[in-house]
């Protein structure tokens, strides 16, 4: 098949691409600077020849860039954790969504997958992330924005279209020549304080070549609408601590904070957030999914797609050497 690819520039897109090419399947790369994709997608050895340029947003150009195309993977989202540009992240992901996976539908497009995120499942208190899952979205607008998309691509299933959607964890692993998954700032930032803090905290984290895994294993035409989680591995602090530890080479202490005064001070960050001259990762939702993550089902794209996931000490061990590389460590 040709596949488009939104979101190649990005990590979890970049990585996607090359299991989708390596498998021997057309690539074509929707991007907004095609620049970008040399230090991206090429470094890890994808063909990046075939690009359209244009923009989500305009569908002009998704309708262009779609033609000729067999199959979609819109890997594509605006993401920010400033309160600042809520507005425009919702605004961007759902009108990008609309574009892309409603332009896919109309043209026939088989498969349409969209990448979505845990997030848009998550509710505290959780035993377990599954597909059935309601729409909920996190208390945070990257959460609600993916929420309003899910939301949109589950209604296009229930129309009959071929839409299928992947529920990442936190995303890591080695980079995309300079692309590394948002996750990779808690890792830079765990083992530059060297602790982690919490009690019953966890990471849920999957190895960006395990998602792109799953991603391949949905190339395939006329197996009608489909969910899968891709959340990878649990992993609670102590055992994380020590996995960085290994990683690089510098002992991690967990400091046992009370996990309801984390998210206290995330809300209460959220309440001043609009007068800080900086951005800053913590919030109150974000306090929520690492101190309440709960596992993830990913037995069906185990036994469905013959996704075999990871043991996240490579997965870590593979993004400290990632960030090592760039000078980020």
């Amino acid at each position: 098949m040709r596949v488009l690819i939104t979101g190649g520039t990005g990590f979890v897109g970049a990585w996607s691409a090359k299991a989708i090419a390596d498998a021997g399947h057309d690539v074509r790369f929707f991007v907004r600077n095609p620049h970008r994709l040399t230090t991206s997608a090429a470094k890890i050895g994808v063909d990046t020849s075939d690009y359209a340029i244009g923009d989500i947003t305009d569908r002009a150009s998704v309708i262009t860039a779609l033609d000729g195309c067999d199959a979609v993977l819109h890997a594509a989202a605006l993401v920010a954790t400033d309160t600042k540009h809520a507005e425009q992240m919702l605004a961007t992901n759902i009108e990008g969504a609309r574009n892309v996976l409603g332009t896919a539908a109309r043209l026939g497009l088989d498969p349409i997958i969209h990448v979505s995120s845990f997030s848009a499942l998550f509710t505290p208190d959780l035993d377990m992330l599954t597909t059935d899952l309601p729409v909920i979205g996190g208390k945070d607008a990257y959460g609600q924005s993916k929420a309003q998309v899910e939301l949109y691509a589950r209604g296009m299933q229930d129309g009959g279209a071929p839409v299928n959607i992947t529920y990442p964890g936190m995303v890591l692993g080695p980079p995309a020549g300079d692309q590394f998954g948002e996750a990779a700032e808690g890792v830079q930032a765990a083992l530059q304080m060297g602790l982690l803090p919490g009690r019953n905290a966890a990471w849920t984290l999957v190895d960006v070549r395990d998602l792109a895994a799953v991603h391949l294993g949905l190339i395939e035409r006329g197996k009608g609408a489909r969910r899968y989680m891709a959340g990878g591995t649990r992993v609670p602090l102590p055992e994380l601590a020590s996995m960085l530890g290994d990683a690089s080479g510098k002992a991690l202490h967990v400091l046992p904070v009370p996990d309801t005064v984390l998210r206290g001070v995330g809300k209460l960050v959220d309440q001043f957030d609009r007068f800080l001259p900086f951005d800053t990762p913590i919030t109150e939702a974000a306090m929520q999914y690492y101190t309440q993550m709960p596992p993830a089902d990913d037995s069906p794209s185990e036994r469905e797609l013959g996704v075999t996931y990871r043991d996240p000490r490579e997965t870590l061990a593979d993004t400290v050497a990632g960030l090592r590389a760039v000078g980020r460590l």
